[in-house]
């Protein structure tokens, strides 16, 4: 990993014009990554724009930077970043307009395909943010209180507030030192994980009136009426799949979320052991041993009973008590 430090810092130096872009669908972890990059680097004098494909989710709006994200990469940029993101792809960005092919990719998730020049990727760590954040010194990268406060929320938005089971006393102290830096803990935790939009309540509604149970599997549907009616303007699960993991008794909670285009976003928790990236790799997603997801193509009665048939098929093979 030195050499590949040494490589991103070269590149990052060298560059004049930087783009960052994440994932589709941005989660906390992908917008406070993006945006602590870009401020980081504007902090040491460089030009640094943050792109997203789609339009950057609201509830993201109270972190610094949030108002100067772009949905299109400029065309001159001579460096491109990609931060939490498993594959180039999964940017939601036109092959077309990823100009140049990734110089660095920085990321956490064990199904990285290491796409980029120079690939700093360590699955251990609980968060993309906490990845920059450790290595900021080493990048020569400058962290003040707005660059802290982006890395604190990607750190509590992956590990659910702290309750993953990737948070060690490491972790914590991470989130302790990022904390003495910005006080805004209590914020970012508000923001992120107790508060939501009407909109979102409602969608929500929507979802738990068609919660179905077999045996440890809990999983709902959610349409794109249900999107309409509710008046939500994501493409998501409003994070509907986290509260369906606290469901008593249930190992593994599915969204099925339907999208435009014959698609259909599957989102699994896990909490007795069973990795779910690898069933998330089974339908061509991927994401963390406790939390995954994948975007299938097809009817939604269709896609529902293959993933859950293959679900229950990965618990059955775990065994009795398996954890």
């Amino acid at each position: 990993m030195d050499a590949e430090i040494e490589r991103a810092r070269a590149l990052l130096e060298g560059a004049r014009e930087i783009v960052i872009v994440s994932h589709e669908r941005p989660d906390g972890d992908a917008v406070g990554s993006l945006l602590g990059l870009t401020l980081s680097l504007r902090r040491r004098g460089q030009s640094a724009t943050a792109v997203l494909g789609a339009q950057l989710p609201p509830r993201y709006g109270f972190l610094p930077g949030a108002s100067e994200v772009r949905p299109t990469i400029p065309g001159e940029t001579d460096l491109l970043v990609a931060v939490d993101c498993a594959e180039l792809s999964r940017t939601g960005i036109p092959a077309g307009e990823l100009r140049p092919p990734a110089g660095i990719n920085i990321d956490h998730h064990p199904t990285n395909t290491r796409f980029a020049h120079v690939n700093l990727v360590d699955p251990q760590a609980a968060a993309t943010a906490q990845i920059l954040y450790e290595l900021s010194p080493a990048l020569g990268l400058p962290i003040d209180r707005a660059i802290a406060t982006n890395y604190l929320a990607g750190l509590v938005s992956d590990t659910i507030g702290f309750r993953t089971p990737n948070v060690t006393p490491a972790v914590l102290r991470l989130a302790a030192e990022m904390e003495s830096q910005t006080g805004a803990l209590a914020e970012v935790y508000a923001q992120l994980l107790d508060r939501r939009s009407f909109s979102a309540a409602r969608y929500w509604g929507a979802g738990l009136a068609r919660l179905e149970r077999q045996g440890p599997v809990v999983w709902t549907q959610l349409t794109l009426e249900d999107r309409m009616a509710a008046g939500y303007s994501g493409t998501d699960d409003a994070d509907l799949v986290n509260l369906l993991g606290t469901v008593e008794g249930s190992e593994v909670s599915l969204v099925f979320v339907e999208q435009s285009g014959g698609q259909v976003k599957v989102s699994w928790r896990s909490r007795n052991g069973l990795d779910v990236s690898r069933l998330a790799q089974q339908f061509g997603g991927g994401g963390h041993e406790p939390a995954a997801g994948a975007s299938v193509s097809g009817a939604m009665d269709d896609v529902v009973r293959r993933v859950i048939d293959a679900t229950l098929a990965a618990l059955a093979s775990t065994g009795p008590g398996a954890a």
